[in-house]
């Protein structure tokens, strides 16, 4: 027989429970308030024809509002905190005498969860007392009835329960909690510091939370080494989403930079990386501290990669050593390696770090992964060619290629002295100046010599002969004097502020090396500069090169220039040998 006061009241209930006044239940049904009144006084039953909108609006079945019974699940779901597995009506089909007695299993409850997680069975139930909340741990037994009084919904947050390890292994964390809670802190590292490892587990394990909130009982696992947010106000906790990570506001690369030109792709890259990690460092300190402001390189077949500054010398050694870094470089990958590597770029990403890579987007020059999407799939960058910027994903521009060469940042260590950091420069100038050919590719001194002899070889700039190889050397030429300008500028800018040499003697050496190095740059400049103003344009490679040694009188002018800059390249290094023989320098 139907009860009509015992529906009037379950109705009263749940329209309560999902917020409603009676109003505004009547609205969403389209009927009178007087008609909800009434369902809710036990004066009628709804008709058969609204029962189904009813059902749906309360969130509930049509026999959870007809039937007799007093004990009803509301909602079920048997979840590991990551996946969930709805049994709401399995659950109340098994209730006998308003009792609900399971034992929690996969096979038992017909679901099956494919992980390594604690899994567990979260509860919504309604007695004639109100509605409530429950858990219990896979292997267990969970017992409802009408005097069970489980975890009331008041809506305010609580944690409920706290489990760390896994399906094998696991003990209570609620302590650890609890301490969490006391420090008011706004996420949970997820460690085994925090959270004291099983000794007998050697596979991954997870902090499995159970909380209310407003929304209801929840559970949320996260694996270790992981963290954990409170979200929305401290109300719901939330999962550092992996599949997307996107560090804001790494500035735009450009080679004219912030306009004393940044011709260097690698310090270039790494100035942008460094400045958004708060580090200090100018682009003409990256330059000098690295050495890479004296370096000059050439190879006979006028490759691109001359104007790479690591193809052929260690700059990045001294570089990172100077301002306290570790760091790991990553050369050719297999396709079989990427993976790893992958991973760990995001885990760079995650933890605030650019990556510094080539050959990103359209060119192999040097850029800056600024962040991932689709779980690492796609890397986002800046790089010397975005010259689009869009409004989404911050502003980056999605990567062409899987990069060649990767650089991490590692470890922060102890900055080097001042005075240890020249030093560490000087001695890269000498040492570069007069390095051997490495990997085909002339190196100081030797480089200027060969790319004299290049320039010399007037039938190899015959456009007759070969266009696209004389096309090819012409702009090489330009991209070398342009690299040569701006790093012997910068060299000149680091050497002047250095304060580190108190002796009067070697402050005069270092500013002559300073002199030089400016004299250099400002006679390439004034170089280019008359070659712009006397070329015929008519060069074209790509897009029009105006700035091109087209004929044989600018490559002599040229030569010269170059005979001349390595006359001052000589007395650098002379002086920079004399300094490092100092006792102050030893």
């Amino acid at each position: 027989m139907i009860d009509r006061e015992k529906i009037g009241k379950r109705i009263a209930a749940l329209r309560k429970e999902q917020g409603y006044t009676g109003e505004a239940l009547a609205e969403r049904l389209q009927v009178s308030p007087q008609a909800v009144s009434k369902w809710e006084n036990a004066k009628c039953l709804p008709e058969t024809a609204i029962l189904p909108a009813l059902a749906e609006v309360l969130d509930c079945s049509i026999d959870n509002l007809l039937c007799s019974r007093e004990l009803f699940i509301l909602e079920a779901v048997y979840t590991d905190g990551q996946t969930q597995v709805p049994v709401t009506r399995f659950l109340n089909d098994i209730v006998r005498d308003n009792t609900l007695n399971i034992y929690v299993n996969a096979p038992f409850i017909g679901a099956s969860i494919e992980s390594d997680r604690l899994k567990l069975l979260l509860v919504k139930y309604q007695t004639p007392k109100g509605f409530y909340f429950s858990y219990a741990l896979q292997n267990e037994n969970l017992i409802l009835n009408m005097k069970s009084e489980g975890f009331a919904g008041d809506r305010a947050f609580q944690i409920i329960g706290a489990y760390y390890g896994n399906e094998k292994k696991y003990s209570s964390a609620m302590q650890k909690i609890e301490h969490y809670g006391y420090f008011k802190r706004d996420r949970i590292e997820v460690n085994h510091e925090s959270f004291p490892s099983n000794p007998a587990s050697d596979d991954t394990e997870y902090l499995t939370l159970i909380y209310l909130n407003a929304e209801g009982i929840h559970a949320i696992s996260c694996p270790e080494n992981d963290t954990l947010y409170y979200g929305e106000h401290g109300t719901t906790l939330l999962l550092r989403d992996h599949s997307k990570c996107i560090l804001k506001n790494v500035m735009r690369l450009s080679w004219e930079g912030d306009g004393s030109g940044q011709m260097c792709a690698w310090a270039g890259a790494l100035y942008a990386a460094l400045k958004y990690m708060g580090e200090p460092y100018t682009y003409d300190q990256i330059m000098g501290m690295s050495g890479a402001c004296y370096r000059i390189c050439f190879t006979d077949v006028w490759d691109y990669s001359c104007t790479d500054a690591l193809v052929a010398f260690d700059y990045a050694t001294p570089l990172y050593s100077a301002i306290g870094y570790s760091f790991r470089i990553v050369e050719r990958l297999e396709k079989q390696e990427r993976k790893l590597e992958r991973l760990a770029i995001m885990e760079d990403i995650q933890n605030g770090k650019p990556v510094l890579a080539i050959n990103l987007r359209v060119a192999p020059e040097w850029g800056v992964i600024t962040g991932y999407t689709d779980n690492g799939s796609h890397f986002l960058c800046r790089t010397y060619f975005d010259k689009d910027i869009f409004e989404e994903n911050e502003g980056y521009l999605f990567s062409d290629f899987w990069p060649f060469i990767i650089i991490h940042f590692g470890e922060k260590k102890n900055v080097k002295p001042p005075l240890d950091i020249l030093k560490t420069s000087l001695t890269t100038l000498v040492d570069s100046f007069q390095a051997e050919e490495c990997r085909g590719y002339s190196q100081g001194r030797d480089a200027y010599k060969a790319w004299i002899r290049g320039l010399s070889m007037e039938s190899d700039f015959r456009i007759e002969n070969d266009r696209d190889n004389v096309l090819r050397r012409l702009e090489v030429n330009d991209n070398m004097l342009c690299n040569l300008a701006d790093s012997r500028r910068a060299a000149a800018a680091w050497l002047r502020e250095d304060t580190s040499i108190t002796d009067e003697t070697g402050r005069q050496y270092l500013t002559k090396i300073a002199e030089n190095c400016q004299t250099i740059s400002d006679t390439v400049y004034a170089f280019r500069d008359m070659v712009c103003r006397t070329s015929t344009c008519k060069i074209t490679y790509n897009t029009i090169n105006a700035y091109s040694v087209s004929t044989p009188g600018l490559r002599k002018e040229q030569i010269i220039l170059l005979e001349n800059a390595l006359v001052l390249e000589e007395e650098n290094c002379r002086l920079a040998e004399l300094i490092l023989e100092m006792p102050e320098m030893i």
